[in-house]
């Protein structure tokens, strides 16, 4: 008997994989899925017929099949019946004797239990949506299948659902037939996919076709889907041309669509069938920063259908890939095509950061690591696989050069389309037409963890440098650095700088001005950072400037008073919208563990100012930081009187009622038409100064289902009020105490997104701290909350230098 190491494991381990797939080959899918029941209930049946080979050594084998299942109705292999009380073994299927070719039939009896895998169902308005989520494991949880990602095969859905229903899947439907109350969707097979890639959604969907693509959102966002489609469209059709020039491959599907839905954790790359959460369906105009947002995860997705669907990783130790390369390749097509202008850098600046803070993180590890089951994969969807491994990807392009980068691209799409890749064969791809080491430079960084400090000191005298030392912590690396005009490439843990010696003391001394490598940045004077880079005319050197004074701020070398005044001094002279937005976050970040009053006046002050010159999306930004900084009621009435996007005006409604100076929730829940304005409602309600507010608010956010993905940012961010220390002293404790318990409702995703996105941020203490990384719950939700609580520590430090 097959031994279900669900428990322990996450339900299946590489070495599982690994033995499965040298003895298994998977031709071809045929999936029936009867979805009418979903409508009153939370029940589907499947039939699922797998064709495969087996070709083991030493005459007839066995092996499994995955399938998480309420009731297994029948399993029929070459036409044998086999009794489901003797093969099925927890979530396995134990099938033999195997030798050649065989043909597989499953029914099962399945149910939508789990939001967020496998087939999930939503209600909005009476109207029923339901849509699956596959990755990494959960394929299984729709219909019998080998749910690993090397043995890939073509995939035929058929779907009866009910007749209103629109159905979407990988492919376009060959035929739609009535069924007496239901319809019959019938969609011809795909190319080669990983089971993870596959899709099926159904509902009564709003549906904006364009030649070879089309828009699917719930139909309360017909409107404003109607109003984003051109956009979405046009963009679309551009980053297929590019993608498919670029590496030398057309898109292989017969038509790419985006469905949007309320309950989506992110955005999901099934080929040809990309599923989002629905808020990028701006319900208002959306600002520069909104469309900048979109677009990254737009291209990002697409990137996929090349790097993880095409060539897809033979284990999840390759998840970086699919997404390091989709990260990197989303910012460099928003560069090529003038979607973020000359914002690149600041682009991956802001990669750059959430590497760094991961890299600092106890829980960092290699982008390329090994990953022993499925439990340690779930934990691999983090920074270090998206930003940092894009990071690297960019640093090896300035190190190899673009056109061999992208040349080497297309030999490893040429050589591994349609089948699996691998780090190994990556870097085989690429060698040729890379003038270093590519397998030391895979060693050095992206098959080791952790982040160098890179420091300057210098002397000087009668106003010229004496000397110039460039220090790197352990273990070092091979850098190249810009310092001033200056560049330098060193490896060992400090190298001198002698074409500074002798020269004019500048003003400011910007190390890795350029922005080429990847390290956490010492400058040789903080306050001469603090009190210039605000004048800085180059954009990347500005953008390296801010991510240093960040770094300085989070490791208790700045104080938050400095950072503070960077921040302003910045603010009023910046003219790059996206380099703007994140100068006021940062503002935001340095006064929230110093809870001071007389900070937040100060960034407001500075924020007046630059409105009086400010104009479009730079003024939506400035009245957007307004929302974190203004504490006078005249002043929010006035931005609340202008013309404003309806999140920043639910921002200020927010910061109102946070204050204690009005409360107009009802009233703005009343004007606002967006069928999801009661979760902003509830997030101002949830920022309200007293107790009574704080435990309605801890009760929704902690009883299942929850607050919405979408909406549990902000739901947070409002929860947690830098200045109601007091009201909020017991939350953090009441926090951790429910927060298992609602895991087991709504499942531990769903508890691992409110301890990313909802920790709390005040009242925190040792005790919580110590209770924080002490809690008995999956490796998941532990991870998260461990990340989290030593962010929270290392806030506390910055607040006190």
């Amino acid at each position: 008997m097959l031994a279900d190491p669900e428990t322990t494991t996450g339900g299946l381990t590489a070495a599982e994989a690994a033995a499965r797939s040298a003895v298994v080959s998977v031709r071809a899918y045929q999936v029936s899925l009867d979805l009418t029941e979903l409508l009153e209930t939370d029940a589907f049946d499947s039939r699922t017929v797998i064709e495969f080979e087996y070709d083991g050594v030493g005459g007839p084998g066995m092996t499994w099949v995955d399938l998480v299942a309420g009731h297994v109705a029948s399993v029929v292999l070459d036409g044998t019946l086999l009794d489901p009380e003797e093969v099925v073994r927890g979530n396995r299927i134990r099938i033999g004797p195997l030798g050649g070719r065989h043909r597989l039939e499953v029914v099962a009896r399945q149910r939508t239990d789990v939001p967020g895998r496998g087939l999930s169902r939503t209600v909005d308005n009476q109207d029923v949506y339901v849509w699956t989520q596959f990755q990494p494991f959960d394929a299984r949880r729709v219909f019998a299948c080998f749910d690993q990602p090397d043995l890939k095969a073509t995939f035929a859905f058929t779907v009866r659902a009910p007749l209103e229903w629109s159905c979407v899947s990988n492919r376009l439907e060959s035929s739609v037939i009535e069924d007496g109350d239901a319809a019959i969707w019938t969609f011809p097979p795909t190319v080669p996919l990983p089971t993870y890639a596959t899709a099926v959604c159904a509902g009564p969907f709003h549906v904006v076709r364009s030649a070879g693509m089309a828009l699917y959102a719930r139909r309360s966002l017909a409107a404003p889907l109607e109003r984003n489609a051109a956009e979405l469209f046009a963009l679309s059709r551009r980053g297929l041309e590019l993608f498919e020039e670029t590496f030398g491959l057309a898109y292989d599907g017969d038509s790419y669509d985006h469905v949007f839905l309320p309950d989506q954790a992110g955005a999901m790359e099934n080929h040809g069938c990309v599923t989002w959460n629905d808020q990028v369906i701006y319900r208002s105009e959306p600002t520069a920063e909104q469309r900048r947002r979109r677009a990254l995860v737009l291209l990002h997705e697409m990137a996929h259908m090349w790097f993880g669907n095409l060539v897809t990783p033979r284990w999840w130790d390759g998840l970086w890939l699919s997404e390091s390369f989709a990260d990197w390749a989303a910012v460099w097509a928003s560069a090529e095509l003038g979607v973020l202008d000359s914002r690149w850098s600041v682009a991956m600046a802001l990669e750059k950061e959430r590497a760094a803070d991961a890299d600092q993180l106890s829980s960092t590890h290699p982008v390329s690591r090994s990953v022993p089951d499925l439990a340690a994969a779930e934990a691999n969807f983090d920074a270090i696989t998206y930003a940092k491994g894009a990071c690297m990807l960019r640093q090896l392009v300035d190190q190899v050069g673009e056109d061999a980068f992208l040349t080497g691209l297309r030999e490893y799409f040429r050589l591994h389309a349609g089948g699996n890749g691998s780090l190994a064969a990556l870097l085989a791809a690429l060698q040729p037409f890379a003038a270093i080491d590519l397998a030391a430079w895979s060693r050095e960084w992206l098959e080791s963890s952790g982040i160098n400090t890179l420091s300057l000191e210098t002397t000087s005298e009668d106003g010229r440098y004496t000397s110039a030392v460039l220090v790197q912590s352990n273990p070092p690396r091979r850098h190249k650095v810009s310092i001033g005009d200056h560049l330098v490439e060193f490896t060992g843990t400090q190298t001198d700088v002698p074409a500074l010696v002798g020269t004019p003391t500048a003003d400011l001394l910007l190390l890795d001005a350029a922005d080429t490598t990847y390290a956490l940045l010492r400058p040789d004077d903080v306050h001469a950072l603090v009190k210039t880079a605000p004048t800085l005319t180059d954009l990347v050197a500005r953008t390296v400037a801010r991510r240093t004074v960040r770094g300085l701020l989070r490791d208790g070398a700045l104080s938050a008073a400095d950072a503070v005044e960077y921040v302003a001094r910045s603010l009023v002279t910046e003219n790059d919208v996206t380099h703007l937005k994140a100068l006021t976050t940062l503002g935001a970040e340095a006064v929230g563990p110093a809870h001071s009053e007389s900070l937040e006046r100060r960034l407001a002050g500075a924020c007046l100012e630059a409105l009086e010159v400010a104009k479009g999306d730079h003024w939506l930004v400035l009245v957007d930081a307004l929302a974190d900084f203004a504490d006078e009621l005249p002043l929010l009435d006035s931005l609340l009187a202008d013309d404003l996007p309806q999140t920043i005006r639910w921002r200020l409604i927010t910061r109102r009622v946070a204050l204690g100076l009005a409360d107009d929730t009802a009233a703005e829940l009343a004007r606002d038409h967006d069928p999801d304005a009661r979760w902003y409602a509830a997030a101002a309600r949830a920022a309200a100064p007293t107790p009574e507010a704080k435990s309605a608010a801890l009760d929704l956010m902690l009883t299942a289902p929850g607050v919405p993905v979408a909406a549990l940012r902000t739901f947070g961010q409002a929860f947690w009020q830098p200045r109601q220390s007091a009201v909020l002293a017991e939350f953090p404790m009441r926090f951790l105490d429910r927060l298992p318990g609602f895991g087991e409702q709504a499942g531990w995703p769903a508890a691992q997104r409110v301890a990313l996105y909802a920790f709390p941020t005040v009242g925190i203490t040792d005790a919580f701290l110590a209770r924080a990384l002490d809690l008995d719950v999956p490796l998941l939700l532990r991870r998260a909350l461990s990340d989290q609580a030593e962010q929270a520590a290392r806030r506390r430090v910055g607040s006190l230098s």
